[in-house]
């Protein structure tokens, strides 16, 4: 099957303003690709604009919050009225939400799922039909994790959401098999992003029950920022999206050091199954 990517396709990019959804962007622009740069965050998006000012008219920046369907009916409208047809879609905003589950509540699990998993499944449900009736080769990548595939200690709300997204991906490939659209899920490890400055861009509605204070907030984010300054460059993972979606590959991994971890968990599966 033929890759859309390709100059004058149209990508829609979530999370688009900061971290990777930015560095798909710039890649896919890079590309000669349209790109919608959807993301919830006014100050992102406009910090993107200016990034991103050598696109010219290429760039379209778009308000876009993924927990809201009729924010996404809203995108499918601009998407048939400015370009007519959608090429790529990625799904990538997300929220990085740690934190002990028994100490959790119920604001702390609908934040992650709505951001992380619905926010996949109601992009795939707005564009998809879209890109099945236009017929021309279409692909669908979905941002996961590690944490889809293996539970950090303190990662259980958060890997809940991925791990649904992974098998959500894995599912859609399967049954896109023989369209014009294809499927995939990426699964970083470290990148140089913003991913666990959550608790500052918390909306009102999803507030948590006890906030630490700003000493203790400050630290966390400085720890947060130093273990992932050593990842990926977000424009290094965007390459590989696009490299990912061009080869149609069902996985995008980030760094080939979690082979081990993987490995590890599998075998640990296998055993348990026994002979």
């Amino acid at each position: 099957m033929s890759h859309p990517v390709h100059p004058g396709k149209t990508a829609l990019v979530t999370g688009g303003a900061s971290g990777i959804g930015l560095g798909i962007a710039r890649v896919l622009l890079d590309a000669g690709l349209h790109v919608i740069v959807a993301d919830v965050r006014a100050d992102h998006l406009e910090t993107a604009r200016a990034a991103l000012a050598e696109a010219g008219d290429r760039a379209l920046f778009l308000s876009l919050d993924v927990g809201n369907r009729d924010d996404w009916q809203r995108a499918r409208e601009t998407v048939e009225e400015r370009y007519g047809r959608l090429h790529i879609l990625c799904l990538n905003a997300g929220v990085g939400l740690l934190g002990s589950m028994i100490d959790s509540d119920e604001a702390d699990w609908m934040w992650s799922t709505i951001v992380n998993l619905a926010g996949v499944t109601n992009g795939v449900d707005a564009l998809l039909p879209h890109m099945l009736a236009h017929g021309e080769p279409g692909h669908v990548i979905a941002t996961s994790s590690m944490g889809g595939l293996i539970v950090a200690n303190d990662g259980g709300i958060y890997s809940s959401a991925k791990f649904g997204v992974v098998a959500l991906m894995e599912e859609l490939r399967r049954a896109l098999a023989g369209t014009s659209v294809s499927a995939s899920v990426l699964c970083p490890a470290a990148v140089n992003t913003n991913i666990f400055d959550h608790v500052r861009m918390r909306p009102e509605a999803f507030a948590a029950k006890s906030v630490p204070d700003e000493r203790m907030l400050e630290e966390a984010e400085a720890f947060a920022r130093g273990i992932l300054s050593h990842g990926r460059s977000p424009l290094e993972v965007g390459e590989m999206v696009r490299a990912a979606i061009a080869a149609d590959a069902p996985y995008v991994f980030t760094d080939s050091a979690v082979r081990p971890t993987l490995a590890a968990r599998y075998n640990a599966l296998l055993a348990s199954v026994g002979a």
